[in-house]
Order: C-alpha cells, then structure tokens, then sequence
C-alpha cells in the first residue's frame, strides 16, 4: 500500500496546490466564483464525511483523503482570498518588540486560525468512533504542519518565495523574519521527518490493508510538508513545479509595487 499511498498523496498535492495557487492569482470576479464552486463542493465533503468514515475499505480510505484535501483547500483559498483571515490588514510598524509582531501577525489570521481548529474538532467528532479517520488525520496533519511553517516564518527561515501570495496580502511579508533561519527550523524539519518516518513504520506493522493505506497517505502528506519546510531553510526554486499556475500579469503587478 505504500506506492499508491505516495502517488495519491503527491499527485493530490501537487494539483490541488497549483490549482488554488491559480485561483487565487484571478481576477475578483473568477476567483469568487471559483471560490463559490469549491464552496458547494466542500459541503457536499462535509456531508458525506460521516458515511466515508463509516466505511473502512481502500476505497473510502482513498476517499477520506480526497475529502480531507478538500476541506482544507477550502480553509486555505478562503484566507488567501481575503474572506476568513482576521481584524488586521495592516503594514508591521511596530518597531522590534517580538510580542508586538506576534500580536500583530496573529491578528491577521485570527479567524482563519479558529475556524481550521472548529473543522478539525468537528471532524476529530465525526470520525472518533468510526473505522475510517482519514478525513481528520489529512486535514489534522495540514493544520499542525502548517502552525509549523507559520511559526518558522515569524521566527526567520532564508527563503521564502512571496511571489505566491495575492497582492492584497503582501502586508503578512512585514511580520516575517526572512534572511535568516532561527533554530526553530532545522529542529521542525527533522521533527516532522522523524514523525513522519514513525507513522511509515506504523503502516508496515499493521495487517489491515485499508488501515495500512490510511497511514501511508497521511505519512506521505507530512513527508511533503516535512519537504516544504527544507524548502524554508535553502533556497530552492519550489516554484517551478507549479509553473503552469504562475500568472504572469500578478507578478508584474508585484514586481512593479515594489519598484
């Protein structure tokens, strides 16, 4: 189970990632109603949640995965585009204080932060008595591996490719300590390659064949994660595998502003 566990896991990231890179670059006009599509399909996940995690077979552990990435592509897309991020739209200006600049980061994603721990309490509800929790452990996984990378970016990594984010979020590059990585990062990365590395293990002792899939997807998706931090601490040209998603004109438009 581990081969098609890992080509899931990489293709389903590698898609949808380009996918929500690509609607958030659109205009307002295409990326709301982009947005609104992937709106209906989150809640049709949401209401299908519970029969898939009734359901222990590959393919609803497959399924589970599927529906977990989906959730989250929801919670990511709605902060990207402005509608679930928080009170704070503004420039750092603080000054150095470190608590003043966490303050002011968490506030630009407070509600955004609230509403991933509601969805993965309502999941962690939905699956703790069922057979099949591979909806929360994909979405559960994202959010810790996520705070992860949010924490390293406050604290200071080397690299980090701000071309992604839409133009009206450029502001969150004031709050970031980039340059430089602090200690935080390279004790993450080994962290989530050793947890990672443990669930693997977990997969291979267990004789269930849906259990053993479930593990090894959720175990590849905190191996890319574990990988996207590396890509915090070296320079790497990350952007190339979504290149297809890259627009152009929003680039431009950045280049320009900083200019």
């Amino acid at each position: 189970m581990l081969v098609p566990a890992i080509v899931i896991a990489v293709s389903a990231w590698w898609l949808l990632t380009g996918l929500a890179l690509l609607l958030v670059h659109q205009s307002q006009k295409v990326a709301h109603r982009g947005f609104l599509v992937h709106s209906i399909l989150t809640l049709a996940a949401w209401v299908y949640v519970p029969f898939n995690a009734a359901s222990n077979s590959p393919i609803a552990v497959a399924g589970g995965f599927l529906l977990g990435l989906t959730i989250w592509g929801w919670l990511e897309i709605s902060y990207l585009l402005g509608y679930v991020n928080g009170p704070n739209h503004e420039i750092y200006s603080g000054g150095s204080s470190t608590w003043r600049r966490f303050k002011g980061a968490l506030a630009t994603t407070i509600y955004h932060e609230a509403t991933v721990v509601a969805s993965v309490a309502f999941l962690a509800a939905i699956s703790i008595d069922q057979p099949n929790r591979t909806a929360c452990y994909t979405v559960s996984v994202l959010c810790l591996m996520r705070w992860s990378a949010k924490l390293n970016l406050f604290f200071g990594v080397r690299a980090f490719n701000d071309r992604w984010l839409p133009d009206h979020l450029h502001y969150l590059t004031s709050y970031l300590r980039l340059g430089k990585s602090s200690l935080l990062l390279p004790i993450s990365a080994i962290l989530g390659f050793l947890i990672t590395f443990q669930i693997y293990e977990l997969a291979d002792q267990s004789s269930v064949a849906s259990y053993q899939l479930s593990l090894n997807l959720v175990a590849s998706l905190m191996l890319l994660a574990s990988i996207e931090h590396v890509f915090l601490l070296f320079p790497v040209n990350e952007a190339a595998l979504w290149r297809w998603a890259r627009n152009e004109d929003s680039e431009v438009r950045a280049v320009k502003q900083k200019s």
